[in-house]
């Protein structure tokens, strides 16, 4: 078939046409993104709108898997987008031959569709039904937040708003539409003022929030705290050397226990990666709170939920850790073949149970107690478990003199396993969510506690 502008289904009779074909996916995204940048205005504390940008695009995504002719057990694999505008089977001829360049482990998708897929919320209505609409709901907030603000500055913010459409067809009869929202906000203000030599210093702050549903984002708490922060921004000092607790928030703990999920899966155990094996501690010698923690691709609203994986693979939520001992490995349809085992869930949020302490409490369990506000860049490596970052902004407990002040600069390091021995988690639960597109599509999410205090954490001054 030689003609342009086909359709997903005449791509999928022309896949079915080609015997080297083992396997086959086809996913159809459509996007609605729209962005709206704001700038100060004329006069002080006043917004204009500087850009107002709306795409729509279409992508399609196809991979294959291809027989390898003198050896059952291995096969060929390739992805890449497909376009709609150009010949069909010349598109896949050259996928094929990306394939058979590659040389990997046999394993299948799914032997056939599962009779129901369950549906879970993975969309704002809203935004779904007016995506202009909540755009400018959401410029009426910024607008109404800026004008009230007097003490601090008002530089920037930006706004972006998407819905997801995607279809997913597999070689397996699977033909499943999965619709998701994507929001991201962020807001900078900035403080000046006379130091005691008479000079002018000045910094900004800027917050940031990930959500899938509007009610997940508070423009007001994410603004006031862009310029409280600012102001606090230039009464520091730079932390001294040395083993802190050190109380870190959701952001953080999206990240961490994203991380800890890999030490649990089985695409770690067949590539002899750092794995943590049922029936092992999560953390060894703890004695700190036990740590409960489940892959849930049920979470309403997630920034990882979805209801199958990309073999045909029902997802459901799946406990991991129960009381910090491991109870069950994340296994993917292509990693239980690897490995001659069960399937079980293998994407979702990181879901948390809450501990019993309040945030005051975390910062009054030892005479001194470091929370950090905001890294300048988390760096965290999931197979070695360390993680480290400039400090943008803290918070110093002295609960000996009972004082606070803030500090900035200096580094802190730490490591999961080690960190997490007297790991204290409050007891009020959070959402978090991030989403990533480069290098490719990468979206995580986490329920769980507001705070945790880690124990021994190093601090460079």
């Amino acid at each position: 078939m030689t003609n342009q502008n086909w359709t997903i289904e005449a791509l999928k009779k022309e896949l079915n046409s080609f015997s080297e074909i083992k396997d086959w996916r086809v996913c159809k995204k459509t996007t609605n993104r729209k962005e709206r940048y704001f700038i100060k205005g004329n006069q002080e504390n006043t917004v204009e709108i500087d850009q107002d940008r709306n795409s729509n695009i279409e992508s399609i995504n196809l991979w294959v898997a291809v027989h390898h002719k003198n050896d059952s057990s291995r096969q060929g694999e390739a992805g890449k987008k497909v376009f709609t505008t150009l010949a069909l089977r010349p598109q896949i001829e050259s996928i094929i031959q990306e394939a058979l360049l590659t040389n990997l482990e046999s394993w299948s998708l799914e032997k056939a569709p599962p009779n129901s897929v369950p549906s879970y919320p993975t969309s704002d209505p809203k935004i779904a039904e007016d995506i202009h609409k909540a755009m400018d709901d959401l410029t009426t907030t910024v607008n109404n937040l800026v004008t009230s603000n007097k003490e601090t500055t008002f530089n920037s913010s930006e706004v972006f708003l998407s819905f997801h459409n995607k279809e997913t067809h597999l070689s397996n009869g699977v033909a499943h539409e999965e619709s998701s929202s994507e929001i991201y906000a962020e807001s900078a203000f900035s403080f000046a003022k006379q130091n005691s030599q008479g000079e002018k210093v000045a910094d900004e702050y800027l917050s940031h929030h990930w959500g899938v549903h509007l009610d997940d984002l508070n423009l007001n708490e994410l603004f006031s705290q862009s310029s409280a922060r600012a102001k606090n921004s230039l009464d520091v000092t730079k932390p001294k050397t040395g083993k802190y607790p050190v109380i870190i928030d959701a952001d953080v703990l999206l990240m961490l226990f994203n991380d800890f999920i890999v030490h649990l899966s089985a695409g770690n155990q067949y590539n002899n990666l750092p794995f943590l094996p049922v029936g092992q501690d999560l953390i060894k010698d703890t004695k700190g709170d036990l740590i409960t923690l489940s892959l849930d691709p049920e979470l309403p609203f997630g920034g990882a939920t979805t209801a199958m994986s990309v073999a045909g693979t029902i997802q459901s939520k799946l406990k991991l850790v129960d009381n910090n001992k491991v109870v069950a490995t994340a296994t993917s349809k292509q990693y239980a073949d690897y490995l001659k085992t069960a399937v079980t869930t293998c994407n979702g949020n990181a879901s948390v149970e809450a501990g019993k302490w309040t945030h005051k409490e975390l910062t009054q369990v030892s005479p001194v107690v470091l929370e950090i506000l905001q890294f300048s860049g988390l760096f965290t490596d999931a197979n070695t478990g360390t993680f480290s970052s400039e400090i943008r902004l803290g918070k110093l407990y002295d609960n000996e003199n009972n004082t606070v002040s803030y500090i900035k600069g200096g580094s802190l390091s730490g490591s999961l396993f080690e960190n997490f021995k007297n790991a204290r988690l409050s007891n009020n639960l959070v959402k978090r969510n991030e989403f990533s597109s480069f290098p490719y599509e990468h979206n995580i999410g986490y329920c769980g506690p507001d705070f945790a205090l880690l124990s021994d954490v190093s601090i460079v001054g």
